[in-house]
């Protein structure tokens, strides 16, 4: 079973019963994409994409690793995860580290009824409107005629832009990323950082 990372032990233990309850009465399908992490001409690390269905509860996990090495050696590590119940997102959690220090934490969660983002420690209500649709998917599926997308990261929907037929921009205060689709999943994603720019690339 999946190992999950999400805020609140009352959701971790509705997910895991829910997991295996789905395990006997529905059928579990999974999908994994492995990506190679380019910085110019070189491999500096990795990123895992899953998204697991169990009746309905859709589960999402992202992990990635990178090191570069300019004056100093820079190891970030980059997890996150999301779960879905009919189609709606109940919560999530992520973390992104700077060598081994925590640099951004972020979790969704549902409270009387309403969204609740906490970002390093600061809560905001995102309101009652259900999330459908959130930065995970973009890798899984072509966004379509979809205009925005939720990220817990930042707390608010993202701009998503169709540049040309399967290719897609994400925006963002951190820089763009730009998605490319082949046989309906996110085979390449050039990020462009003011300090650098970097690739994703799908493995074989």
């Amino acid at each position: 079973m999946t190992t999950i990372f999400l805020p609140r032990q009352k959701t971790i233990f509705i997910f895991i019963t829910t997991v295996l309850l789905g395990c006997f009465m529905h059928s579990v399908s999974a999908q994994i994409l492995e990506y190679d992490i380019i910085k110019g001409d070189k491999k500096v690390g990795s990123l895992r994409a899953e998204k697991r269905i169990v009746g309905d509860s859709m589960f999402y996990s992202i992990e990635s690793e990178t090191s570069i090495k300019m004056l100093l050696t820079f190891k970030v590590n980059y997890r996150l995860d999301e779960l879905y119940v009919g189609g709606r997102l109940i919560s999530g959690a992520a973390e992104s580290q700077l060598n081994g220090n925590s640099r951004t934490k972020s979790e969704i969660w549902i409270e009387n009824n309403e969204y609740i983002v906490e970002v390093n420690g600061y809560k905001e209500s995102m309101g009652t409107d259900p999330i459908t649709y959130s930065v995970p998917e973009v890798y899984f599926s072509v966004p379509g005629d979809r205009e925005e997308t939720f990220s817990q990261q930042f707390a608010q929907y993202l701009t998503l832009k169709k540049d040309e037929k399967f290719v897609y921009t994400l925006y963002s205060e951190d820089g763009r990323n730009t998605h490319t689709y082949v046989n309906g999943i996110c085979t390449f994603v050039k990020l462009n950082r003011t300090y650098a720019s970097f690739y994703f690339r799908l493995k074989q």
